[in-house]
């Protein structure tokens, strides 16, 4: 920006925003399609912002949860975003996801704008507070329910009027979304639901996945190289990196290492299925015989076609972007590469298909499930994993059009066409009035 001083939200909170990737991404794209710093602004700031503290009886104690909504744009739909839970629950991290679902939904192309909720629990000091001892999963799932539900009924309004449409995120699940049903009984307030619940929808849970594992095939014919001889690596092993593996898998690409929290597994001949199922179904933090076990860092470092981050973000930075081999990266989580690591990426010519493109599939279903639920229209797994793959392969088209045209790269055509979709729903609706 032209300036330094403060603005927006940062003269509320009398603090500035940490350097954020989107925010300069926002920027750039503003300032290439003629955007005054005023419009700009507008573009990045959040139109809404919530600060809670919600006490929650847990287990016979009185535990209090703090959180964030950040609501950063409904110009082109409702505010759309799932609820994460974590113990680095930030202010400006939950801002900055609503930014990127922001973007997400404008660049495919659907009817929805930007949300995020974020609950800060530290589950060590749950642990504590609560005398237990040892890795309990039943126990943090406790936690994990009762905050969601606790933190809920505050905002069975905002959840109703479809102003925010919560989903699952880091830390939360169908379970959770079915407590916020029971809370607001309303199909159409929550996406993400359980098998059986009523409005929920066949292959939800697969779609971020699904899309993920389309927009590598995509990324492979863009490259030219054949898909049965491709290796590609995949770090993080949770709904979305396991379900990308595993179509993967079925489409004949070798995935060759795949990996969670304190374990990844490497295999040079490529994993079958039932190596995938068997890894899924180990305890995390356990070497697992017969394959060559390694690091999550150095999954990140091997000589593959494609890395698919499917993990947290920000795990690729300035200091091992330099020894990435992989000639391609296809960010499956939410900002796995922090901005300094981008400009280092393009500059080696690693092609980059960023975060608001290649993992929108489970927000491309959330549509489709947001608008059956209101229908009560009935659709097959198939039909819906249909939809994303249509869905994600023309943005993939319209991006790839935008980046040859323009010659950036593919991230900045992303954000570019996002924007230019943002701004022109605001100066429509007078949202930007002097424009």
């Amino acid at each position: 920006m032209a300036t330094d001083m403060p603005k927006g939200i940062e003269q509320i909170t009398c603090c500035s925003e940490p350097p954020t990737a989107s925010r300069v991404l926002i920027e750039k794209a503003g300032k290439r399609l003629g955007l005054d710093d005023r419009a700009i602004e507008e573009l990045v700031s959040p139109q809404e912002v919530i600060l809670f503290r919600v006490p929650s009886k847990t287990l016979g104690k009185v535990i209090t949860f703090w959180g964030v909504i950040a609501l950063h744009n409904n110009a082109r739909g409702p505010f759309k975003g799932g609820i994460r839970i974590s113990e680095d629950v930030s202010l400006w991290e939950t801002i900055e996801l609503a930014r990127l679902m922001t973007l997400k939904t404008a660049v495919t192309d659907i009817e929805f704008g930007g949300g995020k909720m974020g609950i800060r629990v530290d589950m060590p000091e749950m642990y504590r507070l609560l005398g237990r001892t040892g890795r309990d999963p039943e126990f943090e799932k406790v936690i994990r329910l009762d905050a969601v539900e606790y933190c809920t009924k505050p905002f069975r309004q905002l959840f109703t009027s479809h102003t925010y449409i919560p989903a699952p995120d880091l830390g939360t699940g169908p379970d959770e979304m079915a407590f916020i049903y029971n809370e607001t009984l309303d199909p159409a307030s929550v996406t993400g639901k359980p098998e059986g619940t009523h409005g929920w929808l066949p292959g939800r849970k697969e779609s971020t996945g699904c899309g993920v594992c389309h927009i590598t095939l995509r990324t492979l014919d863009m490259l030219g190289i054949e898909h049965k001889k491709a290796s590609v690596a995949v770090q993080g092993f949770g709904n979305v990196g396991s379900n990308a593996a595993f179509y993967l898998a079925r489409a004949g690409v070798k995935v060759v290492a795949v990996s969670r929290k304190g374990s990844a597994i490497y295999k040079p001949s490529g994993l079958t299925l039932d190596d995938l199922s068997h890894f899924l179904r180990l305890p995390e933090n356990q070497e697992v015989p017969d394959y060559t076990n390694i690091t999550n860092e150095a999954l990140l470092e091997l000589d593959v076609d494609v890395l698919v981050p499917a993990a947290t973000s920000h795990v690729i930075t300035s200091v091992n972007a330099p020894r990435i081999r992989a000639k391609a990266i296809v960010e499956g989580a939410n900002m796995p590469a922090t901005g300094d690591a981008l400009a280092i990426l393009e500059g080696r010519r690693i092609l980059v298909i960023p975060d608001i493109l290649s993992n929108a599939g489970g927000v491309v279903a959330s549509m489709e499930e947001y608008s059956k639920s209101l229908s009560a229209a009935k659709v097959t797994k198939e039909e819906v994993l249909r939809t994303v793959q249509d869905v994600l392969g023309r943005a993939f088209e319209q991006v790839l059009e935008v980046s040859r045209s323009e010659k950036v790269p593919m991230t900045e055509a992303a954000v570019s066409l996002a924007v230019h979709r943002v701004y022109d729903a605001m100066r429509k609706r007078r949202m930007i009035w002097w424009a």
